[in-house]
């Protein structure tokens, strides 16, 4: 998957939501009268920014084309930049180093940057961050670990608390593994069950080359045990046994040269016991397993049950959502372990949790927006499961077992909710449901709960809410505060939220989520940023961002384009937007946008869209398809082109999203999503930035690079091109490990670019050069 942001797999990745889309009880922005004067006045500031930028440079240069052309079925393609697909070719070296220095000249030299970078640098340490809190033990004093991004801080760090009122500590900096210029961060880490372990994957410079660590965390300190672990491709498939004396992962087999769609392919999952060498750690579900059968692309993982005696096996198949899944003995552990298989595919499970004897499993089988089903550990099948929770009006999205009770996140027309079924209570002949009444309408960012523990823990958090950790109580399901999360300083109290919905081209209305200021008229003059995804059945989740308000303070709109592709509705939105129905996803930005321009909200000149990974299918096809609606196109490591996309490492694991060209659909499917097959000679295209990290390991930086090479060639002749810019960063990759003035760079560089082509005042280089 392409995630957040490519991930590289995401099957398990929890379906996350938005607010409410139906009316509430907010300000609206009211058109208002203006004087004919006041409008030439506008317009003139407008405008003679706008007359600066159509001055400047498409590019630095135009690299030579040198065409590569293949037939798919009947169907002739042209590759003018092959070529470039090779980035440690001395020319395409040389033109990348050129346009990244082009590109930072010329934002460098807008105006107002420096100012709005100060600002998000201000705002970004507005309160320290703490996030992906874990619990350990089962008493009522656990350990807490969390990462903490304070201010001052570049990089996270993992801390650990006793109790939430314990004093806090840090466990692992992953800046003190920093040496020769190489900077390392953390991308994960899994707490044993008891607290004294941690294991903490690393990575340098955004290129997720991940190994992990095995730390002992004492109460006067940390104590490495020299265990590392390289190749660990999907770090977040590691599991403790509930003894905590061994975990299990997910490893890559050792890459040979030239084959570098091999990657991510063939991992199997190990069991390291702690104290032994990792050189005798086995493995338990590969690709010679007994009673297995699994594809190059198939990820597998491993757990144990509740009471340690059966074995369950997690087996993604790429990026798809369906999982299988496997059980066997775990008397077999040391010796050939035999697998049966209990779940495969067509049952349609995309996720499931253990309690005693039990396995409940989430399904869309028959069911769009999900449902509850139940099934033994021993001999049970999917056809004999029992259903727990039909499906409803709301969409389940995460299901968690708590020693009290089954809790179940639904998506509820955009807002989060929240129910338990009550273990208590005849669960096995349909117990009863009961709402956890929570304090706001909200996204659920984390939920937190232990087989071992009753009651749960709570991130919550909306556009303008920050974020706060709250417990679940026991016996009566009321919430209660932690000192987890300090207040934020920053000041939303003049920003309020907004859904509304647009009306896409075959009639099916699409979500838009907008914050602005409370103070905002329908002028038609908003600076408006509008974000959009759209793939893998990921929901645009609502997230509080201090920063944001940088661009807010001046008047401006963030919005965010539910497109299908994503899972806002459940799996018909998904299916909405996948495959050869992927065109819906940049057609309903498009409606979006038309929408904002239409009500008043913006104007064409003063509109930019963003998408990031697979959602630079979506922010690339709206701009080939309709250049003259939006004044600036931000892509950010973005897919744009799609045809050579399963040719890459992360390639193969993104076929069940995407397609492949070796199928007629699958070739129709992705010429139509590729960018870069759609940029048409002599068309005036708006300006664009397109944003990589060289070390991204998901989407290659290449389809940037070719996509900057045939703007410029494109727009060459026009009289007033607009800038191509081809911004990189040498020290990032796909987003994972940035640090915080990193991503404090790239957000002032969009937003700067942003107000450039919008013609604000303030922003308007002297000349471009």
């Amino acid at each position: 998957m392409i995630a957040s942001p490519f991930p590289k797999k995401r099957s398990t990745m929890k379906v996350t939501v938005v607010k409410s889309f139906a009316p509430i009880s907010i300000p609206i922005p009211i058109p208002i009268p203006i004087s004919i004067a006041a409008v030439f006045a506008l317009l003139t500031v407008l405008l003679a920014g706008l007359s600066s930028i159509a001055t400047a440079q498409t590019a630095r240069t135009i690299p030579p084309e040198r065409p590569v052309t293949e037939t798919f079925f009947a169907t002739t393609v042209a590759d003018p930049y092959r070529y470039m697909e090779d980035v440690a070719r001395p020319e395409v070296v040389e033109y990348m180093r050129g346009e990244s220095a082009h590109a930072r000249r010329i934002l460098d030299a807008i105006p107002g940057r420096e100012a709005i970078e100060k600002r998000i640098n201000e705002l970004s340490q507005a309160n320290p961050a703490i996030f992906g809190v874990q619990i350990t033990g089962a008493d009522k004093n656990p350990r807490v670990f969390y990462y903490k991004l304070a201010a001052g801080m570049s990089s996270r760090v993992l801390c650990v608390r006793d109790g939430f009122r314990g004093a806090e500590r840090v466990v692992f900096d992953a800046a003190s593994l920093n040496k020769e210029g190489r900077r390392y961060a953390i991308d994960f880490f899994r707490a044993s069950p008891d607290g004294r372990h941690v294991v903490v994957a690393v990575a340098a410079g955004g290129s997720e080359d991940t190994a992990i660590r095995l730390l002992e965390v004492g109460s006067s300190g940390t104590r490495d045990l020299g265990v590392e672990i390289d190749r660990i491709g999907f770090a977040d498939d590691t599991a403790w046994s509930n003894d905590s004396r061994s975990f299990f992962y997910n490893r890559l087999p050792a890459q040979k040269l030239g084959e570098p769609t091999n990657r991510y392919l063939f991992s199997q999952a190990y069991r390291h016991v702690v104290g032994r060498p990792a050189a005798r750690d086995e493995i338990l579900l590969g690709h010679n397993s007994s009673g297995v059968n699994l594809a190059d692309i198939d990820i597998p993982s491993v757990r144990l049950s509740d009471d340690g005696k059966t074995l369950v096996g997690r087996v993604e198949h790429g990026d798809a959502r369906e999982i299988s899944i496997y059980t066997a003995s775990a008397s077999q552990i040391g010796g050939e372990v035999s697998w049966r298989r209990v779940i495969q595919p067509a049952d349609q499970v995309t996720n499931f949790a253990l309690h005693h004897h039990a396995m409940y499993l989430l399904t869309k089988k028959n069911a769009p927006r999900f449902k509850v089903v139940r099934m033994g550990l021993g001999m049970g099948t999917f056809a004999n499961a029992t259903v727990i929770i039909p499906q409803g009006d709301t969409v389940i999205a995460q299901i968690e077992v708590a020693q009290d009770g089954l809790y179940i996140r639904e998506l509820f027309g955009g807002v989060d909710r929240l129910q338990r079924l009550n273990f208590s209570n005849s669960v096995f002949s349909g117990g009863k449901l009961e709402f956890v009444r929570l304090p706001f309408d909200l996204s659920i960012r984390q939920l937190i709960t232990s087989p071992t523990r009753p009651g749960a823990l709570l991130r919550l958090e909306s556009w303008t809410e920050p974020p706060k950790y709250v417990t679940v109580e026991e016996r009566t399901a009321n919430i209660g505060e932690t000192s987890l999360h300090p207040k934020s300083s920053a000041d939303f109290a003049n920003i309020v939220e907004l859904r509304q919905s647009a009306t896409a081209k075959d009639g099916t209305k699409i979500p838009i989520s907008l914050i602005y200021r409370k103070s905002t008229s329908l002028n038609s003059f908003n600076p408006t940023l509008i974000r959009a995804y759209g793939a893998y059945g990921m929901v645009q989740t609502p997230t509080f961002n201090p920063s944001t308000l940088a661009w807010l303070e001046r008047g401006g709109i963030l919005a965010t384009c539910h497109v299908r592709g994503g899972g806002e509705f459940g799996e018909v939105w998904h299916l909405g937007g996948k495959r050869l129905t992927k065109p819906n996803s940049w057609q309903d930005l498009i409606a979006c946008t038309e929408y904002l321009i239409e009500r008043g909200f913006t104007r064409r000149e003063r509109v930019g869209i963003q998408g990031g990974s697979a959602g630079g299918i979506t922010v690339g096809r709206a701009m080939t398809e309709r250049p003259d609606l939006f004044a600036a196109v931000v892509p950010s490591v973005g897919v744009l082109d799609a045809l050579r996309m399963e040719f890459t490492p992360n390639g193969p694991p993104n076929i069940p999203e995407f397609g492949s060209v070796k199928t007629q659909d699958g070739f129709q499917g992705l010429l139509e999503m590729s960018s870069v097959h759609h940029v048409k000679s002599g068309v005036k295209y708006p300006a664009v930035m397109l944003m990589h990290g060289v070390n991204d390991p998901r989407v290659e930086v290449w389809h940037s690079v070719k996509m900057a090479a045939r703007l410029g060639a494109a727009t060459r002749d026009l009289a007033e091109a607009k800038p191509i810019l081809l911004r990189l960063d040498y020290d990032a990759g796909h987003g994972v490990g940035s640090t915080r003035n990193q991503r404090n760079a790239e957000l002032a560089d969009i937003y700067a670019f942003m107000l450039w082509q919008f013609g604000e005042a303030g922003f308007q280089p002297p000349a471009a050069k």
